[in-house]
């Protein structure tokens, strides 16, 4: 469940942090996001959870501007 005193905003960029750290821990194939989301639902509801799976939609997108690791 989402804090209620976050701004929107905030939110949204707590969302995004989410959902680069499950892609990063591997969380790629449809098996495996399936398998989180329905733990996501249980504890916080369908409605984030298919948010949380949008966003890391999102992110799989647009992956090479933030997995790469600066030297």
């Amino acid at each position: 469940m989402s804090d209620a005193r976050l701004s929107p905003e905030m939110e949204d960029w707590r969302r995004v942090c989410e959902a680069r750290s499950w892609l990063r821990q591997g969380y790629t194939s449809a098996g495996l996001v399936d398998a989180l989301i329905a733990r996501i639902a249980r504890h916080r509801g369908q409605q984030a959870a298919e948010a949380l799976r949008e966003e890391m939609r999102r992110q799989w997108r647009c992956r090479q501007q933030w997995m790469e690791i600066p030297e």
